[in-house]
């Protein structure tokens, strides 16, 4: 065999085995691309949007001279109001005794305290009057229209159903050893403790000296009202009467 044919077949040779090798080189890589584990496209999940908490609205801040008024009921017992402009016509309230005195049992123990507290200062006590039925008030009213007429006995005794003795808070305490029921029972040392410290059993004067306008009876030192201790303070210390106790509530 001639050089020249050798040299040839050593080439071709050659050739044949780059061949080879870049062929298995390309085998391997498209295995390795079919064996590479496809890479899904995630779709990222929206964020969901948080609604804010609404802020409360505050309270307005109750302003004016009597924005400090106690926080109570109006309506509760205590604070009925019996006047010509609020009648409570035939109104009876269950009644408990009291040194022969009849009254709305739920302030007997208020009564008994404000009465042995005035005692205990060496003070004469008298209950002259308490619980009037609608038929007795009748009965005192229609005497004083009989001797004064019916304008001036209204602004004396007050006309049935308008009566405050007929809701059984109140009583005219007088000394017992003081003759006068008039308005000069104020210069008594009894009436003098007793309009003093009367808030803090829950009484107030019912019918003060420079309310008649309001009130529409003549000042009356000797007629106290149960209306409990948180409005009787505040009353007292306002110079309020009870109409306009009341009417800061409407």
């Amino acid at each position: 065999m001639s050089k020249k044919k050798t040299a040839g077949i050593v080439i071709l040779l050659v050739l044949l085995a780059c061949l080879g090798l870049v062929s298995a080189k390309n085998a391997k890589a498209q295995r390795a691309l079919l064996e590479k584990p496809a890479q899904t496209s995630q779709t990222p999940s929206p964020t969901p949007e948080t609604t804010p908490t609404p802020e409360p609205t505050p309270s307005p801040t109750p302003t004016g001279p009597y924005a400090d008024k106690p926080d109570i009921d109006i309506t509760s017992w205590e604070y009925l109001l019996a006047n010509a402009k609020n009648p409570i016509g035939d109104y009876a309230p269950e009644l408990g005794t009291l040194e022969g005195q009849k009254f709305d049992k739920r302030i007997i123990d208020a009564m008994t305290d404000f009465v042995a507290a005035a005692r205990a200062q060496g003070l004469s006590v008298c209950l002259s009057s308490g619980y009037r039925s609608y038929d007795e008030q009748n009965y005192l009213y229609q005497r004083k229209v009989a001797q004064y007429g019916e304008a001036s006995a209204a602004k004396i005794v007050a006309p049935p159903g308008t009566s405050e003795h007929q809701t059984g808070l109140a009583c005219d305490i007088t000394d017992k050893y003081y003759e006068f029921k008039d308005s000069s029972l104020e210069n008594t040392a009894l009436y003098q403790w007793m309009s003093q410290h009367c808030q803090e059993y829950g009484f107030i004067v019912r019918y003060p000296k420079d309310k008649e306008d309001v009130t529409g009876i003549v000042y009356e030192p000797w007629h106290f009202r149960y209306v409990g201790t948180d409005a009787a303070k505040y009353i007292m210390e306002k110079g309020l009467c009870l109409e306009e106790f009341v009417a800061l509530y409407k």
